[in-house]
């Protein structure tokens, strides 16, 4: 082996003092999100009480009411078992866990895939604040991509010296990679195809149909989820939007922030290089070993980006920025394998995108510096205010999930519809309401109700009042047969415009109480609510529809 340049040498101690340092930093916004972000939102707590149903059988049936498989749920469960799960404190010890977790695997597969430093994923990745906010929260993100980076080393490794054991471990892997998070089952699609390249280029079919097998074996674990999935379609129909390129790049530029031209070069360069220099040089070339590894990261790069395009077109979903998550981390990782061997040239650019980002690191504090949610403040505020004659309108309706977790008060609550389990997202149960005439007909029997006996009204959410001389709003006709088809979302605007006018007409004292603008810790703008109550009624205005 060539000894190692004194100039080389310097640069290699860099890399590990930045790694380092950038892995410290990480530790540290991890530990200072942990203590700042409050209680559950809502997708945590829709996943949470999934986890805790009474049976497994109750668990998978409540699976096909949201997007992860079982393993997240198990960690959840087995969490519970420990005593730890019961308050938002240990749960959030749970997230936090995972989150270090994730970190520690880009080291591990760094070190698996040619004794490397994860100073792209640990720059571009670990010290990202969209990163740690969503992947240390109750859902199965960083554990699914953790595992996903595990996966990738570890075939690697069984790529470089094929045994049984390697393998095995590389199965399981693979196999609890894809049975945490579904959209997995695309990257590790790339990860097989570019180690069967690999073991076909270094003319070893032997350890291409052992991958092979590992994939076959990751597939055949999710065969019980295809008729679920499938029957889940009929209601996820109602908020099957779908998304654009447009919409893809606002949520790329927001989970990257200023590094999104970086991480744009970096994966181009990545890519052009790896499969550049492995086309180039010949099989006979005593450093083509060498170029396998990047071959390897370039390949899986290529395929596994284009897998989670046509993942996210098969969802047909809108997306969140949350969802790019998995491909940044995953693009990152295989960049981390490629640029420091198929273009040794990159190690000085390389180490400044570190630098860089161990210098702006601090400016992440200020963005991890918000809550979830306010849902756990304001229902505790209105458990001790509202009286037993009072009545609570929860708007949108899925804000239900929240309230109806931190709610502990004796006043009666509903939602527009009300719908008769908030314990989950049960699109099921709005798409019945979306097929009925005047689906809110009753709540608005029981605010007028409510107001008339001198009882209050409180309002939590988002429920427009429009002004006094608007017109009284359309109800839409029963889903599909409307303009909107079976989409939800008109007709959650269309309820609270409907109740609202129906207050701005009739109430006689409305008091904003909570307005999450004016909160000094900012909040999730996906979950930020206000708090209104009303009271007095009077009459001379349209009246209400009757139930």
């Amino acid at each position: 082996m060539p000894a190692t340049s004194p100039q080389t040498s310097r640069w290699q101690k860099a890399g590990w003092i930045t790694a380092l340092a950038l892995t410290v930093a990480a530790v540290l916004l991890h530990l200072f999100s942990f203590t700042v972000v409050g209680g559950l939102w809502r997708d945590e707590i829709g996943l949470a009480n999934i986890s805790l149903l009474p049976s497994w059988k109750e668990v998978f049936w409540g699976l096909m009411h949201d997007h992860c498989p079982v393993v997240f749920p198990a960690v959840v469960r087995t969490w519970a078992a420990l005593g730890l799960a019961h308050t938002d404190t240990g749960l959030r010890v749970l997230g936090l866990c995972i989150g270090l977790f994730l970190l520690a695997s880009f080291w591990a597969a760094s070190r698996m895939m040619g004794k490397g430093l994860p100073l792209l994923s640990l720059a571009l990745v670990a010290v990202n604040p969209v990163v740690i906010r969503y992947g240390d929260s109750i859902r199965g993100y960083a554990l699914g991509i953790a595992f996903i980076v595990l996966t990738m080393g570890l075939i690697w490794r069984y790529l470089e010296k094929p045994n049984a054991g390697r393998g095995l471990l590389a199965g399981v892997a693979a196999v609890v990679s894809v049975q945490t998070l579904y959209q997995n089952a695309f990257f590790l699609l790339a990860i097989g195809i570019g180690g069967m390249v690999v073991s076909f280029r270094q003319r070893q079919p032997a350890k291409a149909f052992g991958i092979l097998g590992i994939g076959f074996l990751a597939a055949l674990s999710l065969l019980p989820y295809v008729n679920p999935i499938r029957r889940a379609q009929s209601w996820w129909v109602i908020s099957q939007y779908g998304t654009s390129l447009e919409m893809a790049a606002h949520h790329l530029s927001g989970l990257t922030g200023s590094f999104l031209s970086v991480w744009v070069l970096v994966a181009v360069i990545a890519l052009v290089a790896g499969i550049g220099r492995a086309l180039m040089a010949p099989r006979q070339d005593a450093a083509a070993d060498r170029l396998d590894l990047p071959l390897f990261g370039s390949l899986a790069l290529a395929l596994g980006a284009a897998g989670f395009a046509v993942f996210i077109k098969l969802t047909g979903l809108p997306t969140q920025v949350w969802y790019y998550i998995p491909v940044l981390c995953f693009t990152v990782l295989c960049c981390d394998a490629i640029l420091p061997r198929a273009l040794p040239a990159t190690t000085v650019g390389v180490l400044v995108i570190a630098v860089g980002a161990l210098v702006v690191s601090p400016s992440a504090y200020s963005a991890l510096r918000w809550r979830q949610t306010n849902g756990d403040l304001l229902a505790a505020q209105v458990s001790k205010a509202a009286g037993a004659g009072d009545l609570i309108i929860v708007h949108p309706w899925y804000y239900g999930l929240s309230f109806a977790y931190y709610y502990r008060g004796a006043a009666a609550w509903t939602t527009l519809p009300p719908i008769g389990d908030y314990r989950f997202h049960r699109y099921d149960l709005i798409k019945a309401e979306l097929q009925m005439t005047n689906a809110i007909a009753p709540v608005l029997h029981q605010v007028e109700t409510t107001l008339r006996s001198g009882n209050r009204v409180w309002l939590v959410g988002r429920i427009p009042l429009p002004p006094l001389d608007a017109k009284a709003p359309g109800n839409p006709p029963p889903a599909p047969h409307g303009p909107y088809g079976w989409a939800d979302q008109p007709y959650t605007i269309a309820w609270g415009m409907e109740l609202g006018y129906l207050l701005e007409h009739h109430v006689t004292n409305v008091t904003l109480l909570v307005d999450p603008a004016t909160n000094a810790i900012p909040i999730n703008p996906a979950e930020k609510m206000t708090l209104t109550v009303t009271r007095g009624w009077r009459d001379g205005a349209p009246g209400t529809n009757q139930p």
